[in-house]
């Protein structure tokens, strides 16, 4: 510093403070120092956020015990309906009308054969109730009308004529005509004629 030619000033003493200055230096801003704290309260706050939605979030991991996944809950349910033992077949015949009832004798009958119910002698209007008593078992071709003159019979009586037996007898069955009143005849109308004689006792 001998060759130095200017005299010491100001700014050639040191500063005993613990921070170099001069005129190069601007003095710290009050952002710069509190900055960091900032980061710091920000951080911390974040954590805080992520911890408490982590304890409050729903669990759906495997590690939830399912009760529906309990031993007793995983055994096979047995269906009633497949243990039952299967009902019994119906014997031969059965469930069949009974031989000789009504039902039996109308199962053979062909209910479409002509009939027609003639009064002979009997009380007025017996024909009419035989047509509706056969009308109301199926039959559907029954008409009701007078005989003409005296058929000379004992009693109510039912005439048929072809293979009409069986209808003939599901008939006499309906308005009370015994069967050995039911004979083959020849007729000059219908395939079955019911001669009534006295007051009919329907089925």
């Amino acid at each position: 510093m001998a060759d130095y030619p200017y005299p010491p000033d100001e700014f050639d003493e040191y500063d005993l403070r613990p921070t170099p200055v001069g005129v190069h230096r601007a003095p710290a801003s009050m952002w710069s120092r509190i900055w960091p704290f900032l980061l710091v309260i920000a951080l911390c706050a974040t954590v805080a956020v992520v911890g408490v939605w982590l304890l409050i979030r729903p669990h759906t991991g495997s590690d939830v015990a399912d009760p529906a996944a309990s031993p007793a809950a995983t055994e096979p349910v047995t269906d009633p309906a497949a243990t039952t033992e299967p009902e019994a077949e119906p014997e031969p015949g059965e469930g069949e009308p009974e031989p000789g009832s009504l039902e039996a004798l109308l199962a053979a009958a062909n209910l479409g054969a002509h009939i027609r119910v003639l009064n002979d002698t009997g009380p007025s209007g017996e024909a009419a109730r035989g047509t509706a008593a056969l009308q109301s078992h199926g039959f559907t071709e029954v008409v009701a009308t007078n005989y003409q003159g005296d058929s000379g019979l004992a009693a109510s009586s039912v005439w048929y004529q072809g293979d009409n037996r069986d209808t003939a007898l599901a008939v006499a069955r309906i308005v009370g005509v015994p069967e050995e009143r039911v004979t083959e005849h020849s007729l000059p109308q219908g395939d079955i004629n019911v001669i009534i004689r006295n007051p009919l006792v329907l089925e």
